[in-house]
């Protein structure tokens, strides 16, 4: 990194390495020149369709690929073999039932719904993660020579909505943008868009409710001050007024602005503020659960109430979700019990403050699981049907669209594929999925390739 950056002034294409979180760390060490990457300068015009420019959205991102038959789509009447170990409860909805591992968020069933006919049909977990995060399907197979070939869907929110309010970061992933523990899958990340429109990672949550967290990009060196930061940041803008008089370093005076605003972000209160888990009462942090996905649900409702447009919770960190093996035990001990408790606690809490209308939540991951249960007790990839909870935003809630066949092999009524969900996402917070941007070679890409929203929800 540090021979890149000595030679940022000669290739402007090292910024590509840069993300919000490094340029926040380089903004306290040094004043170095900086050059922007092309890609800056790609923003599109925006067209807004029916929507709200106010409205954010927070993402369950289930790594790993969840079992629909076992969380949301059961099928009681089904042979052991595909039916598995787990059985089925009412809900708040009449006709709606879901796994009896998810006994909270059964009590909520009025206020979400569930999508059980969604497909894209590849049962590979890079291309399907690159499907799931960014709306387009991913072309290389193996995790370990994955690369994100297209804008992740908080980049692209980041890009065409920005944040909620000045000096907030638009788009936080929690913890980490993806796959951090696990290697390569880089699918939440910006892509061409450039720096500028990375996630700003929360870094890990508590696994406790009392235990005090503090973001990592947002902490000091040692003997780094405030008002140490303030001067360096003066001393940056005196520089500034020489650089940009000279047109062949005009890159280098952008990306100064987006290091001002890196270093706006370490020194405002407003962001720890928001980032402060200790401002929220013991007994809420409880309710949320003592674990990082509650912990990570309860810091999501800070952010979008604060101002912040879209949040990515990445549960799992090692594709936990990947089910092979021991599917009902990891489920029932460690999976669903979790999730079930921050996904339930944090749309109630939407719906005290009166945020539920204007926050989009969606759960989902990048797959279903096959309908036969394997000899290992698990069960395996499957994408050519799923399941995903969607909640809020203004949608219509206590539905169930689409339905899978007896097994939960294949769609039977209503088939969506996943850029459905997404176009209905990007309708939401107000965005045109025609919109287009331009790629490193100057190509026109839409935002969307396909996609019409989903009507029952709307």
């Amino acid at each position: 990194m540090t021979n890149c950056m000595l030679s940022l002034e000669r290739d402007t294409g090292c910024l590509s390495l840069l993300s919000r979180r490094t340029l926040l760390r380089t903004s306290l060490f040094g004043l170095g020149s900086f050059a922007s990457a092309r890609t800056l300068d790609a923003r599109p015009s925006v067209s807004r369709e029916t929507g709200s420019a106010n409205t954010a959205c927070i993402v369950f991102f289930l790594d790993g690929g969840p079992s629909h038959h076992d969380t949301f789509d059961p099928k009681p009447t089904a042979p052991s073999e595909v039916r598995g170990e787990f059985g089925e409860i009412d809900t708040t909805v009449s006709g709606l039932r879901i796994s009896d591992q998810l006994p909270l968020l059964a009590g909520q069933a009025k206020h979400y719904s569930l999508l059980r006919s969604l497909h894209h049909g590849n049962p590979s977990h890079a291309p399907a993660e690159h499907q799931m995060l960014t709306g387009w399907m991913g072309s290389r197979p193996g995790t370990a020579r994955a690369v994100i070939e297209n804008p992740s869907l908080g980049s692209i929110v980041s890009n065409l909505r920005g944040t909620g309010k000045e000096g907030l970061p638009a788009y936080v992933a929690v913890p980490w943008s993806f796959h951090h523990e696990y290697g390569g899958s880089p699918f939440g990340a910006a892509s061409y868009l450039g720096p500028r429109y990375e996630p700003f990672e929360s870094g890990p949550l508590p696994k406790s409710a009392t235990a005090a967290y503090e973001v990592p990009a947002l902490k000091f060196p040692d003997g780094v001050s405030t008002g140490r930061l303030q001067n360096r940041r003066q001393l940056l803008g005196r520089l500034d007024r020489y650089s940009i008089q000279d047109v062949r370093r005009e890159p280098i005076g952008r990306a100064r602005t987006f290091a001002n605003e890196a270093m706006e972000m370490l020194v405002e209160q407003n962001v720890r503020r928001a980032f402060d888990l200790g401002k929220e009462s013991q007994q809420l942090r409880e309710q949320y659960g003592a674990h990082e996905w509650g912990q990570s649900a309860l810091l999501a409702r800070r952010l979008v109430e604060a101002g912040v447009t879209f949040v990515m919770i990445q549960c799992g960190l090692r594709q936990d979700w990947d089910t092979h093996d021991t599917n009902f035990g990891k489920l029932k001990k460690d999976l669903l019990p979790p999730l079930d408790r921050a996904v339930s606690s944090l749309l109630a809490d939407l719906l005290d403050r009166g945020r539920f209308d204007r926050t989009l939540v969606m759960v989902m991951g990048e797959f279903g699981r096959t309908p036969i249960i394997n000899k290992k007790a698990g069960r395996d990839h499957w994408a050519n049907v799923f399941s995903a909870l969607v909640a809020g935003g203004g949608l219509r809630g206590g539905q169930i669209v689409g339905s899978s066949d007896n097994t939960g092999a294949f769609p039977h009524q209503r088939p969506m594929h996943a850029k459905d969900l997404f176009a209905t996402m990007y309708g939401v917070l107000g965005i045109d999925h025609h919109n287009v941007f331009h790629d490193q070679q100057g190509r026109p890409v839409p935002v969307l390739n396909h996609g019409t929203a989903i009507e029952e929800l709307l």
